[in-house]
């Protein structure tokens, strides 16, 4: 599904939780009162995109 501009998508990768302002480069894992922000290598055009890039963060936060 292609990310529409002034949209945002929650999404659960490995059971974390992250929200995605379209159009940005940031995504924040949701984690109670403090949300951990990380930069993505480049900005997502589809959802799948979006789901590949937050497989790599949580790969490399296990």
């Amino acid at each position: 599904m292609e990310l529409l501009p002034n949209c945002y998508t929650d999404l659960c990768v490995d059971g974390k939780w992250f929200h995605y302002d379209h159009g940005d480069n940031e995504v924040f894992m949701l984690a109670g009162a403090c949300p951990v922000t990380f930069e993505l290598a480049s900005q997502p055009a589809t959802e799948a995109e979006l789901e590949q890039h937050l497989q790599e963060i949580t790969s490399q936060i296990k």
